[in-house]
């Protein structure tokens, strides 16, 4: 499944250009091979895709919004497939696939771009994020592909200044403690709120990528930090939060409300619920009955796929609208604005119908007042900046690349 989430279309001038060009780009032992200047240096990593293979890059820049952002003498080689974080000044560069390594950038004493190494899961990847919005520290989460790779799921807490591991608590994955019969589960997203950890999961066949099980929303509630299961609750009004490796399901925000955001399409094989977002109040650790918001019948409304928290109760989102054409899709995406306590979204002027790249985390981030995120149409991707008060976005620069995998500002 991974393969046919990774299969993209790509400019066939660049393959010829990239395919020379690979001996001058650095591998992921050196720091990066172009000195960076300004004040501001972002950091993306960028997949290519060939008829053989997928490869992946991570690229430093100190412009993001002109011109074109080309890997050639460039990019930084990674191993293996990678997913990406930024928490910071810091940017992860996460191993998957087999791969659980770390490799870590950030601005050394010199403020020149340097690599950490050594920081390793030791399991499968999937999710990781920061922790409170500090800066300081990242929660990751590991779960095994099926339970034939073993039943433990693992949360890591990471200190990123040292860029080590201080916590790692485990919990046994079986159907006496989670409601998936005789499948598996899918993590879909984590929110720390005080001392509880609230997770959504998705129930799937872990050999045809099933999902049967669609009837309810489902978040698993832990202390926190000893990562003990205090209980699961479930929701009838929608199916179940998140998807593949979106880990867009769950978010906690300032005031301690906690929303499940449920889209019932990418990576779903049937759809029985109507889309939503559900609430857990501030306070409380169960569902409120109260509060439902249908976001395909909302004005401007659709399904949510993709979303990072901006603050003030609202999420930077990517949502689709129409017919899903198969399980797998990923399109007809626009950007907008979600506001979870108001129930209405907004969607951002100026940004194109788009596609996205499936079962990976939304590569997104947001500074100041605005949001930046990729948009791939017709084969070419740009980057867009868009204001979150104003919902306008401004197109910047063309990334000659087959897809975004992240994107971050470490200065």
């Amino acid at each position: 499944m991974y393969t046919l989430k990774l299969k993209q279309f790509f400019k066939s001038s660049l393959y010829a250009a990239l395919a020379v060009s690979l001996a001058s780009c650095s591998n992921d032992d050196d720091t990066s091979p172009t000195p960076i200047e300004g004040d501001n240096i972002y950091t993306l990593g960028l997949g290519v895709t060939t008829t053989e293979g997928t490869t992946n890059y991570v690229l430093h820049t100190n412009d993001i919004m002109s011109g074109k952002l080309s890997l050639i003498n460039n990019g930084i080689l990674q191993d293996g497939y990678r997913d990406y974080l930024n928490i910071g000044s810091y940017f992860f560069s996460i191993g998957g696939l087999g791969l659980t390594d770390i490799n870590t950038y950030y601005l050394d004493a010199s403020n020149q771009v340097a690599l950490k190494t050594g920081l390793n899961l030791n399991a499968r990847p999937v999710d990781a994020q920061d922790l409170d919005g500090s800066g300081k520290t990242a929660l990751a989460v590991t779960l095994p592909s099926s339970p034939a790779d073993g039943t433990d799921m693992s949360f890591l807490t990471i200190d990123v200044a040292s860029n080590a591991i201080t916590r790692t608590e485990k919990i046994k994955v079986d159907k006496a403690t989670f409601p998936i019969g005789d499948e598996w589960m899918l993590h879909s997203g984590i929110a720390v709120r005080g001392n509880q950890a609230f997770q959504t999961l998705i129930p799937f066949d872990d050999v045809d990528w099933v999902t049967s099980k669609t009837d309810k929303a489902y978040v698993a509630i832990y202390s926190y930090p000893e990562f003990e299961l205090e209980k699961i609750i479930e929701d009838d009004r929608t199916g179940p939060a998140g998807a593949f490796n979106t880990r867009s399901g769950i978010f906690a925000t300032e005031s301690g409300d906690i929303y499940t955001i449920s889209h019932s399409g990418f990576g779903y094989t049937q759809r029985t619920k109507e889309p939503a977002v559900l609430k857990i109040a501030s306070g409380s650790d169960e569902f409120d009955k109260d509060y439902y918001f249908n976001t395909e019948e909302a004005d401007n409304g659709g399904r949510i796929i993709h979303a990072i928290y901006i603050g003030n109760n609202k999420l930077f989102a990517s949502i689709t609208t129409g017919a899903q054409a198969t399980q797998w899709a990923d399109d007809n995406l626009k950007f907008a604005i979600v506001d979870l306590a108001e129930q209405s979204i907004t969607t951002v002027k100026d940004t194109p119908t788009f596609s996205g790249e499936g079962g990976r985390s939304f590569a997104a981030f947001h500074r100041d007042g605005k949001a930046y995120a990729a948009a791939k149409v017709n084969g070419i991707i740009n980057i867009y900046e868009i204001d979150l008060a104003q919902a306008t976005a401004r197109k910047g620069a063309e990334v000659e690349a087959s897809f975004v995998g992240g994107l971050g500002q470490i200065k």
